[in-house]
Formats: structure tokens, sequence, C-alpha cells
């Protein structure tokens, strides 16, 4: 295995568990808990360490990679951090907890794509299924006002599900609790079967991968590799760079080389090799190998394999931006307006596990919407024809969500509205700059280059503050809106908003794409293996056939899950 990542652990952990195989995972980082510790355990701590900015001079070096973005031309050319965990874990140890399924929709189109029906909502649903362990929110310690508990979510998950735990913050931002009927206002309704059941049509309380009885992060680290190592014999190496795949005269992978601060190895592999190395790695691994484009890998002298023209490309994200208004609730701007705030709120977390810092500050609710077909919006009869086409009827274009963040003056209190993009045409890519894993991969996002992309952005912006306007959410705004700003008022002059404010929701994916083995473009099967070669598997967020609405977590889990059981099969 190479990397210890959310899908390499998973899998990892599944094939040792199984009993019949040597496993060994290869991961660059090490122990999340020991380079970052409360940061990335403690969840309100997430928003504390999201920084979009290109100075990465603040950025903690052992647990991210510090990958920078090219400057992206629809974003006035500002250069992004784009995060990615460098950890046992990976993304998992870095991302925003949140916890979502696709849409039944979303798994007929992978199916098609791919050209295997097990694919299908069907298909997939016993694998979202197998890893998380759900606990339903705790009335006692959350406001009565807070909504989760009124989602009937249990019957999305299993009672047999684990190790991954999914619950709800023991703390619900009193921001949010204005929501709920601001969402009614709009005519948006009520996810009662919450955001896991294959439908995505309306507002719910957010699930998190959230520990609920000691409220710390639920990775897979803490889930799965921790029960790994307490009950099999898997082999973890840290601090150790997957420098090259190795491949026999036949095309076989056989072995990867590796390297820990300077000594190099072989670890050789008796059944196959899997790669896990995400969205930005996996594909700058199969290149670096000699699997991908011949005329890119010719260039950097890398004997060609395979020669995979899609290795690297079709790269699928989703932009963010948001409004911010003063408020006259308590938000996270406490901390800014009163420092020593944080000791008492220190103390409810570490002896109630209650309080503000069990909450990571995003979101506590979220609204999916399909939009394009809205009679306001300013979208015309061919942009609407081409997202019909493009995507299901039942996958949602916009999401929004109660994000408790804003700007500080160090004495009003902050909070705003989120605004994912989750239906976008314009596809990035990911290459190498050099035939050595040592240097960073160069990353493509291409936010808003597709014209369709900008005026769904406008679209979602123009409904944000629709939501902000409604009578419910204006009870607890004070004044007019303070970024961007009423002045703000045009399409060009929101687009020109939206080009200096998006930034990543850190979606990443389809790299690797799955497909069909005959169309030229695709670098994994419908089992994830690698066309061109044997012996190789790529299983993360790379190999996803499409990214699905909201945020893809859940999903690498499931593609994990389902892969392993491929593997065993073939065993």
């Amino acid at each position: 295995m190479d990397a210890g990542g959310t899908a390499g652990l998973t899998v990892a952990t599944r094939l040792a568990q199984n009993g019949s195989f040597s496993v060994a995972v290869i991961e660059a980082g090490s122990f999340y808990e020991l380079d970052n510790g409360n940061f990335s355990e403690i969840p309100y701590y997430v928003f504390e360490s999201a920084s979009t900015d290109a100075d990465l001079s603040a950025v903690n070096g052992l647990i991210d990679w510090k990958f920078l973005t090219t400057p992206q031309p629809g974003l006035l050319d500002r250069t992004l951090h784009y995060i990615r965990g460098k950890c046992l874990g990976g993304s998992s140890a870095r991302n925003y907890l949140v916890y979502n399924r696709g849409t039944r929709g979303t798994f007929a189109k992978w199916a098609s794509l791919v050209g295997d029906s097990d694919w299908t909502w069907e298909g997939v649903y016993p694998y979202y299924r197998k890893s998380p362990h759900f606990t339903p929110a705790n009335t006692d310690l959350r406001a009565p006002n807070a909504s989760a508990g009124l989602v009937d979510d249990v019957a999305s998950f299993s009672e047999d599900g684990g190790p991954l735990q999914v619950s709800y913050p023991n703390y619900a931002q009193p921001w949010s609790a204005v929501f709920p009927q601001g969402f009614e206002e709009l005519g948006i309704p009520f996810l009662r079967q919450g955001i896991s059941s294959g439908s995505l049509d309306g507002y719910a309380s957010i699930t998190l991968t959230q520990d609920p009885v000691y409220e710390t992060r639920s990775s897979s680290e803490t889930s799965f590799l921790r029960n790994a190592l307490a009950v099999t014999n898997i082999v973890v190496y840290t601090h150790a760079l997957a420098k090259r795949i190795v491949f026999d005269a036949d095309k076989r992978a056989t072995s990867v080389m590796v390297d820990v601060a300077g000594m190099r190895f072989q670890v050789n592999a008796t059944r196959e090799i899997i790669s896990s190395a995400g969205a930005s790695q996996s594909p700058q691994l199969l290149m670096i190998s000699g699997v991908g484009p011949r005329a890119l890998l010719e260039e950097h002298h890398i004997s060609v394999v395979a020669d995979r023209p899609g290795v690297g490309q079709n790269m699928w994200d989703n932009p963010l931006t948001s409004l911010s208004f003063e408020v006259d609730v308590e938000t996270p701007s406490v901390f800014q307006n009163d420092p020593s705030r944080i000791y008492t709120k220190t103390e409810e977390y570490l002896t109630r596990h209650a309080g503000m810092l069990t909450n990571d500050a995003g979101a506590d609710l979220i609204a999916f919407l399909k939009v394009s077909n809205l009679s306001w919006t300013n979208m015309s009869k061919t942009a609407e024809a081409s997202f019909a086409a493009n995507f299901p009827s039942d996958w949602p274009e916009v999401e929004l969500l109660s994000y408790a963040v804003g700007p500080s003056d160090g004495i009003h209190n902050f909070a705003g509205i989120a605004i994912g993009i989750l239906a976008t045409f314009s596809r990035g890519n990911v290459t190498i700059r050099s035939a050595d894993m040592a240097d960073a991969p160069i990353i493509n996002p291409a936010y808003l280059q597709d014209k369709r992309d900008q005026d769904l952005a406008i679209t979602a912006f123009k409904l944000a503050r629709r939501l902000a306007a409604t009578a419910s959410l204006q009870r607890a705004i004070i004044g007019p809106e303070v970024v961007p700003g009423p002045k703000i008022t045009t399409d060009a002059e929101i687009l020109d908003y939206l080009r200096q404010s998006i930034s990543p929701l850190y979606h990443a994916s389809c790299t690797c794409k799955m497909g069909m083995r005959n169309d030229s473009m695709a670098v994994v099967d419908s089992e994830a293996k690698v066309i061109g070669v044997s012996g190789l598997r790529v299983v993360d967020i790379s190999a996803f056939a499409l990214l699905p609405p909201g945020q893809p977590q859940a999903t690498v889990y499931m593609l994990a899950e389902k892969i392993t059981d491929m593997v065993l099969r073939d065993a």
C-alpha cells in the first residue's frame, strides 16, 4: 500500500483483518497526534488550520504537503494553498469532518460511465454502510433549538458498521438556529432522512466524522489503523516516501522504491500494489513510474510502461465562497474579541466534552439545491439545457451552509453563509515538474474557467443573499452585509468578488478516473485496476469516475470498502 490516507488505511486494515495477506503501508508522514496535537484532534481547530493563503510560513509541513496551485486565470491569477494531508489518516486528518453521501442518480451515471451496474446505488449502498458507526445527537448537551435530533437518519446507517465514528458535535452554533426557518421561507424542504440516504434535495443537520464520547476527530487512522495495529500483523513505514513503482518485463507491478531520510530500499509485492496517494500524488506516482501521457514522460526521460493520456487529467473540484454579517449571537469571534475566553471554553471541552470547541465552526446545517431552472436566475435556456444534459435530475448544483465564521475586528461577532458550487464544468489537471516524487506536482484546478461555472456561482451568490434577507436570518443579523457589502450588486461586480474570494473545497478528484477499458482517457477500470499494466490498482479519490455532489469523504470510504472486496475475491 502507498499511502496511509483515507482510502489507504481502510483498504490496508480490511486486508490485514482477513488474515491471509501480508500488508505493508508506506506513508510519507507520521501520526498527526504527535506532529500537530490538538490542532488536528479538537474539531474547532480545523478552522484555524484551513488557510488558503499562498504564504505557507504558518503551515505545519509535518502534516501538510504545502502544495500550491498554479496561478488561476479564472480567479485573477491568484495562487492558492491546496491543503493535502501528509500523515497517517491523510486528508481525513485535515478535512472539515463532514460526512454525506451522493445521490441515486449520481451512481446511475457512475455505473454508466464505467460500464458496470455494480456501481449503481444498490451496488454501493452496502459499502457506504460498512465503515461508519453512527451515534445520534446528544440532546442533553446540545441546545434545545439545535435541530439535529429532528433528523431521522439512523436508518441510513448499520448497527454493525464501524470503526469510523459518525455523529454530531455536542454544541450547535447559535447562528445556526435561525437557518431552518430561513430555509423554509425560501421553500427549501427538510430532509428528514438526513444527508446520507441517497437524496439531496433540501436541508438537514450535518453529520461529522467525530467521536461522540471524547468529541475528537475520527479519521482513518484513529478508526481503521488503530484497530489493525491492535489485532493484525500490518506493517507501517512512516516518514517513507514512495519514489517509484517498479514493473517487470510483462508490465506487472512488482515493488515500490522507498526513501526514508535518504536511505533507499525496495518493498516487494507478492500479490499486488495499491496506490492510495490521493488526487495529486497517485497520478504523479503513476507518471514517474512510467504510466501516463507518452510525450510528457519522454520529456522527463521516464521510460514509458503504458501510454495513458488520461493520467492527471479530468481534475474536478468544488469552489467555495461566502457572505459575512455582524450578528447578535455568540460566534467564534469571541476568541479574537476576548482571548481569555479560550481558557473557559477549553475547560468546558476537557471536563464535559461540550461547548464551542466540539464544533468545527464550519457548519451545523446544510441545504442542497438545484437552481439552474429557477425563474430569477441569470442563466440562459442553453445553460439550463447543458446542466440537464450533463448532470442527473437529483444532482444538486449548490450547497448553502450556516457558517459561524467571518472577519474579525476584536469587538463584534461575525458569521456568514458558505456557498459551495457542486455542478462544475471546468476541469483542471495534475502533472509533474520532474521525475522525482520529492518535487511537488503541478496542480491546476482551473476554477471558473467555464462560463457555465461563472453563471452558476453568480446564481448561488444571489441565492445566499435571498436566504440572508429572510425574516428568520434578519432577526440575528445586525446592519448591512459586511462582506462583500451591499455596494456589490451587478453580475459583473458579483463575478469580480467571486474571482477574488473563491477558495477550494479541497475535493480534488478523478485524476486517475475510472472508466471503460476502451476509453483512452480512463486510467483504471471498474475494479480500480490500472489499464495497460497488471498487479496495480489506484484506490482513492483520484479513481472516482465523477465527483459526487456534496462532500466526498463518505464516498472515499465506500470506494475503499468496495474495492477491498474485489481484491479479496480475486485472491
